[in-house]
């Protein structure tokens, strides 16, 4: 029960235990008499609380006392004051009758407030690129035991090779990502030996020719990938190569415009929602990126299965 709704209750019950022997004795003929009897021929014949004890017109009011309502309409005589009591009495039920309907409307509109809330909240989830709501943790639970085995054999790595510390891989991946977004944008790929492997480079440096010669550009704004949105999924360490995969759930601004800078493609109002797969490869004493999977690509469906 709702906190306001108990303590009107609380106050009803007050009024009327507190009530009942003041209104009782007014109205059954008031003071000594009224407990006492109407006359000292007719003693105990009238009472405060048990009404009168005989069908007699002269007697108090029956039924008056500790009735569960008995100010309302029982008790009382047939003077002026009667009537003014009853009516008195109405009124006071009208007044609590309109105070418990409006604290339990209070208590609805609460509730339904709460409800839109949390309905708001649902709607406002990001979505991906297919429209589906994202929420990682689907995600993460598919590549569960990649990440869980991962984990533990990266810390193993770490014990012999600083360049497999996981806070120092988080951040080579988060300075490789802005890089990135802000070199597409540009169509600038000049430091791309600082961050990408140079299979990669040059297919990118292919894209970007592509599009300058049909006269577009992809604009990308406002790049978020948090610390917390870095997951690593695959790692591998042996004499010949070094290599990881690392589970990306980001967000951006992404469009495309032409050389007159009207929009062709893309939402320049709300962000993208997406989850990649980044591959780095250990080269040239650095981490670059060497690739880049979609979620539903088969490298990292087999990765996921403990293929690779």
């Amino acid at each position: 029960m709702n906190n306001r709704i108990k303590r009107i209750v609380v106050a009803i019950t007050f009024i009327l235990l507190s009530g009942q022997p003041v209104l009782t004795l007014a109205r059954g003929g008031g003071g000594v008499g009224g407990s006492l009897g109407g006359s000292s021929g007719r003693s105990f014949s009238g009472g405060s609380f048990s009404g009168g004890s005989l069908p007699r017109g002269s007697s108090s009011g029956g039924l008056g006392g500790f009735f569960p309502f008995p100010f309302f309409f029982f008790g009382g005589n047939s003077s002026g004051r009667s009537m003014f009591g009853g009516l008195f009495s109405f009124l006071f039920l009208m007044v609590i009758l309109y105070l418990i309907f409006k604290a339990l409307r209070s208590s609805r509109r609460l509730g339904q407030g709460r409800s839109s809330k949390n309905s708001n909240e649902i709607n406002e989830l990001p979505v991906d690129l297919n429209g589906r709501p994202i929420t990682n943790s689907d995600v993460l639970q598919r590549f569960g035991k990649a990440i869980n085995f991962t984990r533990e054999n990266m810390r193993y790595y770490a014990e012999s090779f600083s360049r497999w510390d996981r806070d120092f891989l988080i951040g080579r991946v988060r300075q490789v990502f802005f890089w990135l977004q802000d070199a597409w944008s540009r169509q600038d790929l000049s430091e791309g030996k600082e961050y990408l492997t140079s299979t990669l480079s040059n297919k990118y440096r292919a894209d970007l020719e592509g599009m300058k010669a049909r006269g577009e550009r992809n604009v990308i704004k406002e790049p978020v990938l948090d610390t917390g949105d870095i997951e690593f999924i695959h790692s591998h360490l042996d004499e010949l190569s070094q290599h990881f995969v690392v589970m990306v759930s980001a967000s951006l601004i992404d469009y495309t415009i032409d050389t007159s800078g009207r929009q062709i493609s893309g939402d320049n109002t709300h962000r993208l929602y997406y989850t990649e797969f980044w591959e780095f490869a250990w080269q040239d004493n650095r981490w670059l990126l060497a690739n880049i999977y979609q979620e539903d690509a088969i490298e990292v469906a087999k990765i996921a299965r403990g293929e690779e």
